[in-house]
């Protein structure tokens, strides 16, 4: 069966995290598994920290975090009940590592379509923004992520806006994106930033050409926009099209650490308002 993957810190974030990926589940026919990811400690060596299940430790406060877990559960079984939502199969995992590397190795192991995260979105800096451990696990992880910026309906999510670099392999994101759009009944929309008038915009100009009649009968449109960076053009369209989800892709670390720069992204907590999904892209 399909996993959505939730990590969990036991905030109020943590609940809004689990409902989405409920809805999300239901529409995907998948399964929720709620990870919480105690931070290692002694005896533990302070390096090379390997990810190890709760099953393995005798310790007082493991046993309380699974308490807490077994608590949130139950809570989350509560609202699954309450809005009819008890066909998704719930459980549970509780892991002993750093929370990053727990949850890209847990990630990998239940084969997760999706991770989803929260964020509160107050800062421009991508740490702060995110938080370090959403951060470090949206720029490793090669399974699509989800970051929500507080409570978000599914059923609200009516336009998706992929900003697409049309470099890559761009028909592979674009079919992912459509396929993710017929599945939840959202409109898509691709959208390309060029940042002048040159040579770059023209070969992009030809290029969305020929994606805008090759998916012709498909839900999608297409936008091309002209600013003085990725950032400044990611926002006026944010501003002036009022998209309910972003998806943005990247090709390996370094490019997607350029894409979420500071230096770019100066007011990433604008983009942030809104639930951001991140695809990978191969070459």
């Amino acid at each position: 069966m399909k996993t959505i993957l939730i990590p969990i810190d036991f905030s109020a974030l943590s609940y809004s995290s689990a409902y989405f990926a409920l809805e999300l589940a239901q529409q995907m026919d998948a399964q929720v598994v709620l990870l919480h990811v105690i931070p290692a400690a002694a005896p533990v060596p302070a390096f090379n920290i390997p990810v190890i299940e709760l099953t393995a430790w005798k310790n007082p406060l493991y046993d309380q975090m699974a308490e807490a877990l077994r608590h949130f559960q139950g809570e989350i079984r509560d609202y699954q009940r309450q809005h009819a939502l008890t066909s998704v199969p719930l459980r549970t995992r509780l892991v002993i590592g750093q929370p990053a590397d727990g949850i890209l190795e847990a990630a990998d192991q239940e084969n997760a379509i999706f991770i989803v995260m929260s964020t509160v979105g107050a800062s421009n800096a991508w740490d702060k923004l995110v938080g370090s451990v959403t951060s470090d696990v949206a720029q490793r992880a090669t399974r699509p992520v989800w970051i929500l910026p507080g409570v978000v309906k599914l059923d609200a999510l009516r336009l998706f806006s992929y900003f697409a670099d049309l470099k890559g392999k761009e028909l592979q994101c674009i079919s992912q994106v459509l396929h993710l759009g017929k599945q939840l009944r959202a409109s898509m929309e691709l959208v390309h930033v060029s940042l002048s008038y040159n040579e770059e915009f023209s070969v992009s100009e030809a290029i969305i050409d020929v994606f805008e009649n090759a998916y012709a009968p498909e839900r999608i449109t297409f936008q091309h926009l002209i600013d003085d960076t990725l950032s400044e053009g990611i926002e006026d369209y944010v501003r002036n099209y009022r998209p309910d989800a972003l998806i943005l892709a990247h090709r390996n670390r370094n490019f997607f650490n350029q894409l979420v720069h500071q230096s770019q992204i100066r007011h990433l907590s604008l983009i942030t308002k809104r639930p951001l999904l991140l695809i990978q892209k191969t070459d």
